[in-house]
């Protein structure tokens, strides 16, 4: 679900902050890329295979980020202080419980194993619900 919710998510901010179609696009784009780069290290089953898709997902995630604080930050900028602020909180969600999602990964069952799958499941559905009805 992942690949139909975030996109929405960077698509609603975007269309919020008054970005350019174009920047938008390219926001869902690498958002798309970290969103397939995640699920291959779900499934590699050579641990270097799994960890170098969770690497390069993560890096992904970080230009996710950093295009929105900065790209999309600047569109905001220009938009009515009402905007801005609304922005400024949807913005922040993203950014906290995003940053989340590799950790949980690489500590949860399918990294290092040091969580057990309920405890997993429980943080994700955590994260979940901030990242997305939270947003909402």
């Amino acid at each position: 679900d992942w690949l139909f919710t975030t996109p929405l998510l960077l698509l609603d901010i975007g269309l919020l902050a008054g970005a350019k179609n174009r920047d938008i696009a390219t926001l869902i784009g690498i958002d798309a890329f970290m969103i397939v780069t995640g699920l291959f290290a779900t499934l590699m089953t050579i641990p270097v295979a799994r960890y170098a898709f969770w690497t390069i997902s993560t890096i992904a995630m970080l230009f996710v980020l950093y295009f929105l604080v900065v790209v999309v930050g600047e569109a905001a900028a220009e938009a009515d202080e009402d905007t801005q602020s609304t922005f400024k909180v949807l913005r922040n969600v993203i950014l906290v419980a995003w940053a989340v999602y590799p950790v949980a990964w690489l500590v949860g069952t399918e990294g290092l194993g040091l969580l057990s799958l309920y405890g997993e499941t429980l943080i994700f559905m955590i994260l979940d619900l901030f990242a997305k009805i939270g947003f909402g």
